[in-house]
């Protein structure tokens, strides 16, 4: 065979190759793409697919990295092809929860300008305000701008007609974060007032703390100068809930030493109250050094890991949750709690009281003032005629401005009449 013929093969054969090798100098992932098309034969986690289309995944969910993306528009953009190399489902919770962010933790250069968010799986509620946020991502940062803002209210912000002081999170408000492993209390602390009694804040999460969770705390608690307080169920969950606010985890690393107090469930709780214990299997897993690293003594391991071991079960132990407590013995528990913690009603300082006293005066001038400013604007516009084709003077706004609501340009459209403008 010619020579320039053989090598003019040999270059077609190889030059996928030779492309492919190329790209891996440029793109660490290519290497384990390379391994999955190449060696079929060897079987492909889904860790493995992650790593090697996450990168493509991100800037599909992103718009090339131009928006925000959420944990689970990646997971839709990669699913396929992780379940192609796989041959199995992709089960959207490890992946939101495991496989993408143990990718960010372990690639940080990588990563760095990446926008992901994280679905909420909690929230927290302040006392007075009515103000709920949920512990997500995207919430919780703009929570924490809002209770970061030092700035006092402008004097005429008394047009909101409140008694109420205005804060924002913890400044002037409440001197505590409680934080509860289960959300399905917070019917039971709204019917006793608990978070305005004792002026806290109630935060909960499904089971284990989430990252979002631990960020808010790590801020607030140390901005404001002000303790969480934990409270969970006495099992091996418990006590990793209350090590997670302590200490660094994979997931979160803490700038700020903060006051943290776990309120229980402890094994003296369980005694002193009389509560329920069922039985909790481990698996083949000893229980022992993680209960220990997390604080458990030395008798709570003897209840919570039976030393007995049966190779058919695995270990086995006893566990106490929360909800074991009737609702009267709970809210009395909890709140003796708060009162041996040395938790008190809030009152500012003199300074503080003071412009509270006189935005409080100011207000309560103006809403006398505006029972009758209401009766004038009631005849007023009981007289007046509406603006000719209204309708379409509002589409004609909201063309103008398609961020802005409907009731915006109608409001807009209000002040331009009373200042006689024009084709108001």
């Amino acid at each position: 065979m010619n020579s320039s013929i053989l090598g003019a093969a040999i270059t077609g054969i190889t030059r996928k190759w030779a492309k492919q090798r190329k790209n891996e100098k440029r793109q660490a992932s290519r290497v384990a793409k390379r391994k999955a098309v190449w060696h079929r034969d060897a079987r492909t986690t889904a860790k493995d697919a992650v790593a090697m289309y996450i990168e493509d995944a991100y800037a599909k969910a992103s718009a090339g990295g131009t928006l925000t993306a959420t944990a689970r528009q990646v997971m839709y953009a990669i699913r396929n092809q992780v379940q192609e190399l796989t041959g199995e489902p992709l089960n959207d919770q490890y992946f939101t929860q495991t496989l993408l962010p143990d990718f960010i933790n372990e690639h940080p250069a990588l990563t760095s300008a990446w926008d992901v968010t994280f679905d909420a799986r909690g929230h927290l509620h302040e006392p007075h305000t009515d103000t709920e946020v949920a512990i997500g991502t995207l919430e919780v940062r703009n929570y924490i701008t809002a209770a970061m803002d030092t700035a006092r209210p402008a004097f005429d912000d008394v047009r909101q007609l409140s008694p109420d002081f205005p804060t924002h999170g913890p400044r002037h408000r409440y001197g505590a974060i409680l934080f509860v492993e289960k959300e399905g209390f917070m019917p039971l602390f709204r019917s006793v007032r608990l978070a305005e009694r004792f002026d806290v804040a109630i935060m909960s999460t499904k089971g284990m703390s989430v990252t979002a969770s631990r960020l808010l705390v790590d801020k607030l608690c140390h901005t404001h100068d002000i303790p969480l307080f934990i409270l969970r169920d006495f099992d091996k969950s418990g006590f990793g809930i209350a090590a997670s606010f302590r200490n660094d985890t994979r997931r979160y690393s803490y700038a700020h030493d903060i006051k943290v107090v776990d309120l229980g469930l402890r094994l003296e709780d369980v005694k002193q109250w009389g509560l329920d214990s069922e039985e909790v299997h481990y698996g083949k897993t000893d229980p022992t050094d993680n209960l220990r690293d997390n604080g458990a003594t030395d008798e709570e391991i003897a209840f919570l890991r039976n030393a007995d071991w049966t190779h058919q079960r695995g270990y086995s132990g006893r566990r106490v949750e929360l909800n074991a407590f009737t609702s009267d013995k709970f809210i009395e528990w909890i709140e003796g709690k708060l009162v041996a913690n040395g938790v008190v009603k809030v009152v500012p300082d003199a300074e503080v009281l003071a412009e509270a006293y006189r935005r409080a005066v100011a207000t309560t001038i103006i809403n006398r003032g505006i029972e009758k400013l209401a009766e004038q604007a009631k005849q007023y516009i009981d007289a007046m005629a509406l603006p000719i084709g209204l309708a379409a003077k509002v589409v004609e706004r909201l063309k103008q401005d398609p961020g802005q609501p409907w009731d915006a340009a109608i409001s807009a459209l209000a002040d331009s009449q009373s200042k006689g403008e024009p084709n108001a």
